[in-house]
């Protein structure tokens, strides 16, 4: 357990919030200890392959230009780099998957938007299902769902035998379609229907919040989806950018009341028999059942036991700037990679404040997207968010235990149906 030291006022100006005062202080929230067993965790590795840098959607705030390329054109007027060539990237995720023969191995297919690219995504596939490491490797592809039935036409071997997909849609038609301008929303839900007809696995509404969208209007069209199996789980997460909120006052009570309201909707539908699969939230709920600290960063960066694959280099994280790659194929084909300490990677968590952070243990930092190639003002308004989000949850954590008991729903069930999807995320809003 990392040591505690007293805290005091956090460098950005906080937000007084009713219950929990100012968000700035790192005591503002405090996760309370507990004793039970947390479960044992997936501990399966995770290769993400950029498959094409080109995209269509024009998203508001989009990370990989914003923030990776550090541009603001749209990446549909870009000569980017980031294509995949399938037998060298073959190679290199064999390779990787050498390094770790006693577990599973999930491919994360990755973007720009993937099924731009579907050849060369199939053709990865199809060469790593040939290969002798070919059972231990599951697949997962993150796409704003735009193509699929033309993918399921084409390939539906390959659409068949994805693990889980990752559909970006941010909230009902008219908020998704102001935000992801390039996209329908109309058009993502036909090719669901069409999806759900042959696939029996995951699939997964990804929602990135941006100041101007309301987390509501998100959960309500998960709630849709959900209903009529188009979906099987929902996640949030705030936008990494480098531009400070405008009106951040405001953005925190807007979603401390739609947390609120979300949290109301869970605990009813648990005393009705139903559990909502919403991974980040059904995590964190056994992290306060359990005292679990998460150790590391949200993502693990700093571990270096997970890959992005981009342009035949290997990267701790396709996110950050590609000055940061540790390694790619040397002459003889062979991988090769620096044995480099990633720490590194991590040092902004001391002037960030968060081994004096009181919700430390679950946040374990916040992206090293956001805190290296962000700015630190909008980074420091995210640490005063998730105070706020752990503290709305933690409030309703005796009645959620109490609804949990009468339903018969165990820690168990919990972490597999739906927390264990959050690895597979950006792990914490």
């Amino acid at each position: 357990m990392e040591p505690r030291r007293k805290a005091k006022p956090n460098p950005c100006l906080g937000v007084n919030h009713p219950m929990f005062g100012d968000l700035a202080r790192f005591d503002a929230v405090k996760m309370t200890v507990r004793s039970a067993k947390f479960l044992d965790e997936d501990e399966s590795i995770m290769i993400h392959l950029t498959v094409t840098g080109r995209c269509y959607a024009r998203c508001q705030g989009c990370i990989n230009s914003a923030i990776t390329m550090g541009i603001l054109e749209p990446r549909s007027s870009l000569i980017t780099f980031q294509e995949s060539e399938p037998e060298r990237d073959s190679v290199i995720i064999l390779e990787l998957v050498k390094r770790h023969p006693d577990k599973i191995i999930t491919v994360c297919f990755y973007g720009g938007e993937p099924f731009l690219a579907v050849d060369k995504m199939e053709k990865v596939w199809r060469n790593l299902k040939e290969s002798k490491a070919g059972k231990m490797i599951r697949y997962m592809v993150y796409t704003n769902g735009e193509l699929l039935i033309e993918a399921m036409n084409r390939y539906p071997e390959f659409m068949r035998d994805m693990w889980l997909y990752s559909i970006s849609i941010d909230g009902d038609k008219k908020q998704h379609n102001r935000i992801r301008k390039g996209t329908n929303l109309n058009k993502i839900k036909r090719n669901l229907k069409e999806l759900r007809d042959k696939f029996k696995g995951h699939i997964m509404q990804w929602s990135t919040l941006r100041e101007e969208q309301s987390l509501y209007t998100c959960f309500e069209e998960f709630l849709r989806l959900y209903k009529q199996r188009l979906v099987d789980h929902f996640f949030w997460h705030w936008a990494e950018t480098k531009e400070p909120y405008e009106d951040f006052a405001a953005y925190v009570r807007k979603y401390s009341q739609e947390l609120e309201k979300l949290m109301d909707v869970y605990v009813k539908k648990i005393g009705e028999g139903e559990f909502l699969p919403i991974c980040h939230i059904n995590e964190l709920i056994l992290y306060l059942l359990t005292g679990k600290e998460r150790g590391h960063t949200a993502c693990g960066v700093e571990l270096a036991k997970n890959y992005d694959i981009v342009s035949g280099k290997v990267y701790p994280c396709a996110d950050l700037p590609s000055c940061l790659n540790i390694g790619e194929l040397d002459s003889d084909g062979k991988l090769s990679l620096k044995e480099s300490n990633l720490n590194s990677l991590v040092e902004y968590k001391s002037w960030l404040g968060c081994y004096e952070c009181g919700v430390h243990a679950y946040c374990g930092g916040r992206c090293p997207v956001q805190a290296l190639a962000g700015s630190r003002e909008r980074t420091l308004q995210y640490c005063q968010l998730m105070r706020l989000h752990v503290g709305i949850v933690q409030e309703r954590i005796d009645e959620i235990m109490a609804a949990l008991d009468r339903e018969g729903i165990t820690p168990k069930e919990i972490y597999e149906s739906s927390a264990v999807l959050t690895k597979y995320t950006d792990v914490v809003p």
